[in-house]
């Protein structure tokens, strides 16, 4: 079974190193598929951008963190063959509540995103999370790889989408990772997805938002034992 990460905000696919560098050596390498970085691309054209990369020879499971969620819920919906599982890691399928959306649709702007202001200001977020140092430098590293007004589009892209009924017609299992100390995303986000489908396994690891950044050994686990009662 190969592993296919859909990212999240930061689009480069490098917040998934703390993961894949854990993966058995004695297993298919995870396919990590980054979105471009020299535009923005909204969630019909991403889907358009992703399909051609996904496997054609050997089933797989998409692994979607955070704004990816929505992205790999409508490619599971358009039934390709030969996906077997959907893993949905703090994320959402409708606009998101909480601090994103209380506060994004009034403050979402390329200046969010411009140094030095992310830097104290994510620096600050990340922190009030409980995230340690290195792993804050980490984060702002990666999602300092894109140009603020292509991290500020997809702020806004999140904020407009509605993917719960490509949720509620998905045709594989699906595994929801939810942050139990998630200050991003209100619960209700996750609640939202357990609702969606009865064909979901809810699963709440004590870690803030990053929660694949956070606990990464505790986050493979659960998609390893996801994936064995997946047919192949």
């Amino acid at each position: 079974m190969r592993f296919v990460f859909l990212p999240g905000m930061d689009g480069t696919g490098i917040l998934f190193e703390p993961i894949t560098l854990l993966w058995p050596k004695e297993e298919p390498p995870p396919v990590v598929i980054s979105y471009p970085s020299d535009r923005f691309l909204n969630y019909d054209e991403l889907d358009a951008y992703v399909h051609p990369k996904l496997p054609t020879n050997e089933p797989y499971v998409l692994v979607a963190e955070s704004f990816g969620g929505p992205l790999a819920t409508r490619i599971a919906v358009e039934k390709p063959p030969l996906l077997r599982g959907l893993v949905l890691s703090a994320t959402f399928a409708r606009k998101p509540k909480g601090w994103i959306g209380t506060l994004g649709e009034f403050i979402v702007g390329p200046y969010l995103f411009h140094q030095p202001y992310f830097n104290v200001v994510g620096r600050w977020v990340m922190k009030e999370q409980g995230l340690s140092g290195w792993q804050i430098d980490f984060l702002l590293r990666a999602i300092g790889h894109d140009r603020p007004e292509i991290l500020a589009a997809r702020l806004r892209e999140a904020l407009e989408v509605d993917a719960l009924a490509d949720l509620k017609n998905c045709p594989v299992p699906v595994l929801c990772l939810y942050a139990q100390r998630d200050l991003l995303l209100s619960k209700r986000c996750h609640e939202l997805i357990g609702e969606a489908t009865p064909n979901v396994r809810m699963v709440g690891l004590d870690t803030p938002h990053f929660l694949l950044q956070a606990k990464p050994a505790e986050a493979l686990h659960e998609i390893r034992m996801f994936a064995q009662f997946l047919g192949t």
